[in-house]
């Protein structure tokens, strides 16, 4: 059997790091209580006033010792449990990630250096051992570095591509002490072959599973010695890659960035709801607040959109095991509010069959640059322009004295989100 290694000239060969801060906000919730992160007991709590709040982090021994992971409930945690918790401080987070990446940026250019999130970055030193020594030289410096400057704890993954380099991260490297670990093609059959399920490999999700498993394809080796021509004919393109990075080959090249071209760029905003939605008015009023904050993205940036669509996740799953469903409709180019809305309110009442809700969300697509006005039929040209322009002096008056100022009246009603989650940073308290 042919396999991608009978040609190891085609192999990308680069050395990459990816390199993520342990517990990151955990981590730093300690050092500002002047606590070693990894022997603290923290997890941070996103909104503490709800009994449905969520951990956002955990310190290692709290993750050890109770369990507790991203995603516990505020109401899974016991009183018998030796855990502090935290209010999150997000615009401390993102300070500290730029100290952080500042010490990224001394072992490498700019050019290949690139923030995955906001605890992780990747970076390739493959013109850098000259002046910093080895993969495992540079990336104990790097960890040296990072903890004196910040008291932050790195873990490194080191692989010739950036799949590899992550792989090695989430499944070696945050293991165990020294926090470090490479691996090469040479290993794949010990290292990528033996990852314990799918979804621990990076980019294989639950649905993406379910499919796989359902085709007899339990592990990453039977991904490996599958067909690759069957894996393109059930996935298309996704298959391809499938196949490929089941045997640690992937092309990505940090120099080389994606830029979406205009017509595939899309604006939208979603959320995490803490407690069950179970009533129509309820649930409209929220989507009806992330319409109106998508509609502001679209005209601070002078756009209209013409596909717009809904999102929602049920609070358990339902009869047939789904998780949610999403829904879109088209409509005449838009960045005005009321047009989502109605949009929205349509798609939101045809689909909706009285399930409870824990999360929604509103996305808009195929977005252009004004050109023509289309007209309606139910609307004069006059009322038109002075709709558009309200929306457009509200907007800059929550530009000037934030969103608070200027509120819509569902915003109002307790089931509302938009008045509290104006004071959050990336939805998190600030």
């Amino acid at each position: 059997m042919a396999t991608p290694f009978d040609d190891p000239s085609r192999l990308p060969y680069r050395d990459i790091m990816c390199i993520d801060c342990k517990s990151f906000y955990a981590s730093t919730e300690a050092i500002r209580r002047a606590e070693y992160p990894l022997a603290s007991k923290i997890a941070v709590l996103s909104r503490a006033e709800s009994n449905g709040g969520l951990i956002l982090a955990a310190s290692p021994d709290t993750k050890k010792d109770y369990g507790v992971k991203l995603g516990t409930r505020k109401y899974e945690i016991t009183p018998d449990m030796d855990i502090q918790l935290v209010a999150p401080h997000m615009k401390d987070y993102i300070k500290l990630n730029y100290r952080v990446n500042q010490v990224f940026r001394q072992f490498t250019d700019d050019q290949h250096w690139f923030v995955y999130s906001v605890d992780e970055s990747f970076i390739d030193v493959t013109h850098s051992h000259k002046l910093f020594g080895s993969n495992d030289e540079i990336a104990a410096k790097i960890q040296d570095k990072v903890f004196k400057e910040t008291g932050i704890v790195t873990t490194v993954g080191i692989g010739p591509n950036p799949l590899m380099a992550k792989l090695a991260l989430d499944n070696a490297a945050k293991v165990e002490a020294p926090w470090r670990a490479e691996w090469t093609y040479k290993e794949v059959s010990d290292t990528i072959w033996k990852i314990p399920s799918l979804t621990d490999f990076w980019s294989i999700g639950v649905k993406t599973a379910g499919k796989l498993e359902r085709m007899g394809i339990t592990s990453i080796y039977d991904l490996a010695h599958t067909d690759r021509k069957k894996l393109n004919k059930k996935f298309g393109v996704l298959g391809d890659a499938l196949y490929f990075h089941s045997w640690g080959i992937d092309y990505s090249d940090l120099a080389k960035r994606y830029v979406p071209r205009a017509d595939n760029k899309g604006y939208g905003n979603s959320q995490v709801l803490m407690r069950d939605y179970t009533t129509r008015d309820d649930t409209e009023t929220v989507l009806f607040e992330i319409a109106d904050q998508v509609a502001t993205r679209l005209r601070k940036h002078n756009v209209l959109g013409e596909v717009i669509g809904i999102s929602v996740g049920f609070a358990e799953p339902n009869e047939n095991n789904q998780r949610g469903w999403g829904a879109q409709t088209k409509v005449d180019p838009t960045n005005r509010t009321d047009d989502l809305i109605r949009a929205v309110k349509y798609l939101f009442e045809k689909k909706w069959q009285g399930e409870a809700l824990r999360s929604l969300g509103v996305r808009v697509n195929r977005v252009s640059r004004p050109s023509t006005l289309q007209l309606s039929l139910f609307e004069g040209n006059d009322q038109y322009d002075a709709n558009l322009r309200l929306e457009h002096t509200i907007d800059q008056i929550r530009d000037r004295y934030g969103y608070k100022s200027i509120v819509r009246g569902y915003s109002k009603k307790s089931a509302g989100t938009a008045i509290d989650r104006s004071k959050l940073v990336g939805g998190h308290q600030a």
